[in-house]
């Protein structure tokens, strides 16, 4: 009695806003085992994950695939499987990944209809069993994805590590992936309506009236043929960017679908976005729109909105044909191109205190650390803001006028001591990049009060720490003070000192260091992200030559292909190899493969500039952990790239 008396507590004290967002994702008929996506939580000092067990995980699926396989042999159809979760810990905020999809892509109409009308949707988490017989495997696979099979059972297609959420770009892999097996993609029907949601769109423009054809022409992207509909032109001219035009258009239309895609013009010409976002949900509550807006204002465990739009995750862009997609990475050979849509993604995506602000590192309970409310956040910010502000100076002749304007926005707030939040533990990690940037600016002032904070906080052993002590934060902030020296700041030479014996002492034999400061070495493989690191701090204490550093720089492509297998898990995914090692680990690589001699060093530049242009997102930016945002990813591969050339 008591536990149900709390159970209608509990609802009678739910938001209307959460109740909206309950409804993301209601309208596509799953054949579901009904399991929750859990966040995991870390253990003591945040390794390693903690399993939880989702309600309804341990039954037996095989019943239910057996009568997703048998709607699909009757209807002929392809068996969706939308698989969430993998359990291990290789991700452990796989939930707020489920969120967006739910938000984003399954709540879209296009891709609804589409879904409903060609394939069999099957919901259900990939346990060992079914692990075993499909394949599916962790790493492999990356979740949330799909995968394709066909009545039989047969696995075609896969579509994972999914980390740009565009319903419209989505929509057209799965036609795309229909389209290989024509003898699934029989049309749904004769009239215009019935082809358009089956995705035969240009069969359906003979037979299709002057609102149809808009919004058919608008999601092949023939801006030319929009025509008509104000709907359809508004959202084309949002679809190219053109914000001020698509705003004109949807303020003349009274519609929930209207509002709130003048929400989004709001957000992406960094305006507030949330005033027509409750607009919308209190106008027009029965609509997916008002679902769909109310995903970003209902509060998540970390203290911020549960939906994908503040985050840059929501993406409403036009793109090329993305064929049958595997993932939302899209290599792109054209070094010009890939560096021209990063540098645009960091211009868009600036708020308007000048900062870059899409990460949600901010999660960490609070019994992890009893005597400190740490709020890791603030922190995140201005190491993006750091980055973004010194990769936009480094690449300042795409676009000078727009690129002056940027930085100078992100140089007041990178300086404002309301932003250096000092009392934090991640201190040291926010000035140490912070440093990098001032020492571009050569403001020997600003370097040198950095350069003091850095050193009030070095211990008494020589290491810096964030929440713990570690040689790898030690040895990018001595890299750090040994760029901003040679930029004219005043470096007091104990700092080095100090800092040299413990780098030395982290390393092991070969390719393997420490994790934690006096802490034993790890194996290669875990290590492999870290050595170079060390070495090129341990040059800079002058304490090693250059053949040292090249042979770190050598070890790390050892390695390099279990890293990239892991670069958007967002947890300790394979042994200590973390995605969010990937751009942190390959840019001070890097940073010591421009040391080399000429030979060497075009041999690894070519190397990683190959590797950067094979991991783009198709919006233009990169990522590697989706809780430190695609800001971070995005700034670092620029620098990475500037130094390849």
């Amino acid at each position: 009695m008591n536990a149900l008396l709390l159970l209608c507590l509990a609802a009678a004290q739910e938001s209307p806003e959460a109740a909206l967002f309950k409804k993301c994702d209601s309208e596509i008929p799953w054949i579901t085992d009904g399991t929750d996506v859990l966040d995991l939580e870390p253990g003591a000092g945040g390794h390693p994950i903690v399993e939880k067990e989702p309600r309804n995980f341990n039954q037996d699926r095989g019943p239910l695939f057996a009568k997703a396989r048998e709607q699909a042999a009757a209807k002929k159809r392809l068996i969706l499987w939308y698989c969430p979760r993998i359990p291990g810990s290789h991700m452990y905020r796989t939930l707020l990944l489920d969120k967006y999809l739910k938000v984003v892509v399954f709540t879209d109409p296009g891709v609804v209809d589409l879904v409903k009308t060609k394939f069999v949707p099957v919901r259900m988490y990939c346990d060992k069993a079914l692990s075993t017989s499909t394949g599916i495997k962790r790493w492999d696979f990356v979740e949330p994805g799909l995968v394709f099979m066909t009545p039989e059972g047969k696995v075609v297609h896969t579509l994972d590590r999914i980390r740009t959420f565009n319903a419209d770009w989505f929509r057209a892999a799965l036609v795309e992936i229909l389209r290989k097996f024509p003898e699934y993609n029989a049309p749904a029907g004769e009239t215009a309506e019935d082809l358009i949601k089956g995705g035969d769109d240009e069969k359906a423009l003979a037979k299709a009236s002057p609102e149809q054809k808009a919004l058919i022409h608008r999601r092949l992207g023939r801006w030319d043929k929009v025509e008509g509909s104000p709907l359809q032109r508004g959202l084309a001219s949002l679809n190219q960017k053109k914000f001020g035009d698509a705003r004109k258009l949807l303020e003349g239309i009274d519609s929930a679908e209207a509002r709130y895609y003048l929400a989004i013009v709001d957000h992406w010409t960094a305006k507030d976005p949330l005033p027509r976002l409750k607009e919308v949900v209190a106008r027009h509550p029965d609509t997916r729109w008002a679902w769909r807006a109310a995903s970003n204002l209902v509060m998540g465990k970390e203290d911020l909105p549960d939906g994908p739009l503040l985050y840059h995750f929501e993406d409403f862009f036009a793109y090329p044909n993305p064929g049958a997609a595997t993932s939302t990475c899209r290599p792109n050979p054209d070094f010009n191109d890939v560096v021209k849509r990063a540098v645009e993604f960091l211009l868009q995506t600036q708020a308007a205190d000048g900062s870059w602000k899409d990460t949600r590192y901010n999660y960490w309970p609070a019994a992890m650390w009893p005597n400190t409310k740490v709020k890791t956040r603030q922190h995140v910010i201005q190491v993006s803001t750091s980055l973004a502000a010194l990769a936009l100076s480094e690449w300042r002749e795409v676009d000078p006028a727009r690129i002056d304007k940027a930085v100078a926005r992100a140089d007041k707030y990178i300086v404002d001591p309301a932003n250096m939040n000092l009392d934090n533990p991640y201190q040291n990690y926010s000035n140490t990049y912070r440093l990098l940037y001032l020492a571009h600016t050569k403001n020997v002032p600003r370097m040198n009060e950095a350069v003091r904070q850095l050193a009030a906080q070095q211990d008494g052993k020589g290491a810096w720490a964030h929440d713990y002590s570690n040689p790898f934060l030690t040895a990018v902030v001595v890299h750090s003070l040994a760029v901003a020296k040679k930029a004219g700041a005043d470096v007091p030479e104990p700092l080095f000192q100090r800092a040299a014996p413990v780098l030395a002492a982290s390393r092991g034999d070969g390719g393997t260091m420490a994790y934690g400061t006096g802490g034993k070495p790890t194996g290669e493989k875990d290590s492999m992200a870290r050595v170079a690191l060390a070495d090129v701090a341990l040059f800079d204490c002058g304490q090693v030559g250059l053949d040292r550093v090249a042979s770190a720089v050598d070890f790390y492509w050892k390695y390099a292909k279990q890293l990239e297998a892991v670069r958007v898990c967002d947890a300790h995914a394979d042994g200590i190899l973390a995605g969010f090692m990937f751009f942190h680990s390959t840019f001070h690589t890097v940073e010591g493969a421009v040391l080399l001699q000429e030979s060497r060093r075009k041999e690894h530049l070519k190397a990683f500039r190959a590797q950067m242009l094979s991991v783009p997102e198709f919006d233009g930016s990169f990522i590697d952990s989706h809780e430190l945002g695609k800001a971070y990813g995005t700034a670092f591969a620029l620098l990475i790239l500037n130094r390849t050339r």
